[in-house]
């Protein structure tokens, strides 16, 4: 994870199953209870496994920063995955982006 003005950016790694996803949760409400977060983007380009506990991670940020007025995007997804976030329904409510400058250029600007 790395913070950049406001943004924190989660590189998800390879396999998202309940393990991985309560680790990106726990270290996450880090950045969080230290204030210095308003939008996420998860980098997704190294996914390729996903069940619905990473569904439910995703839709967990996105419920932190909704309140605060941020915004959650997924970046450079890999078509496997892009198929089961978008019939979960996730898209309508996360943004989706080519890659992560593209998705930091829409949640800056």
């Amino acid at each position: 994870m790395e913070l950049l003005d406001g943004n924190l950016i989660i590189h998800v790694p390879k396999e998202i199953d309940h393990c991985s996803a309560e680790k990106i949760k726990y270290e996450s409400d880090r950045f969080f209870a230290a204030g210095h977060v308003k939008n996420i983007i998860f980098d997704m380009s190294d996914v390729e496994f996903m069940d619905s506990s990473g569904i439910g991670m995703i839709l967990g940020r996105y419920m932190s920063v909704r309140y605060i007025g941020g915004r959650v995007a997924v970046a450079a997804v890999p078509a496997r995955v892009d198929r089961v976030l978008g019939m979960s329904g996730v898209y309508k409510v996360v943004e989706k982006h080519d890659n992560i400058m593209h998705a930091l250029k829409k949640c800056i600007g």
